[in-house]
């Protein structure tokens, strides 16, 4: 083969291959936009729910103060809350007389 068909034949291949090389990387680019548009989509609602979250913790305190919740409400609620998200059970159970 003449050293000019072999340098046609390695520009057409590396042409193929950078074409090849390019649009995988579109493709790629493609679903990283589309993963951080879900990024802050649930960022925008965890944001909202925070807001929701101090809002009714304020009000909480604010009925705390006055009187209207009692506290034993109160640890009931935060008992009902460690069972649903912490991995401690919400009684303890009772030490044994010797220890």
């Amino acid at each position: 083969m003449s050293e000019f068909m072999k340098a046609d034949i390695f520009f057409f291949v590396t042409t193929i291959a950078v074409i090849l090389l390019t649009v995988g990387i579109i493709i790629a680019l493609y679903y990283v936009v589309r993963i951080l548009r879900s990024v802050r989509n649930v960022s925008e609602r965890v944001e909202e729910g925070s807001k929701v979250l101090s809002e009714d913790l304020a009000e909480l305190r604010l009925k705390m103060k006055v009187g209207g919740v009692s506290a034993r409400l109160f640890s009931g609620m935060f008992r009902n809350t460690r069972r649903w998200f912490g991995k401690e059970k919400a009684k303890r159970e009772s030490k044994k007389d010797g220890e």
